[in-house]
């Protein structure tokens, strides 16, 4: 409910994504999109934006309402506005 989905974004596969998420370019003017790759096995909580051509790794937890606009490695968790890594698990 409520998720919004660039139309470049890869979304792989075991991905389990909330409610209010966003996946979505820069939104800068005259600068060519790039948008997010979400690897498989990845968790997204309710509200998180998921900005840029980053990638998400493997399994990776991304935190209710955090702000990604970095890589985030696979196995890791993000959280915060911006988001910041802050445990490898696994």
């Amino acid at each position: 409910m409520g998720i919004v989905i660039g139309d470049k974004v890869i979304i792989k596969d075991n991905v389990m994504i909330f409610q209010q998420v966003t996946f979505g370019s820069h939104g800068k003017k005259g600068l060519i999109k790039n948008y997010p790759t979400i690897e498989d096995g990845v968790k997204i909580y309710a509200g998180a934006k998921i900005i840029g051509g980053i990638t998400i790794g493997k399994n990776a937890i991304i935190g209710a309402n955090a702000v990604v606009n970095i890589d985030v490695p696979a196995d890791c968790v993000a959280v915060g506005i911006p988001c910041k890594i802050i445990q490898k698990f696994g």
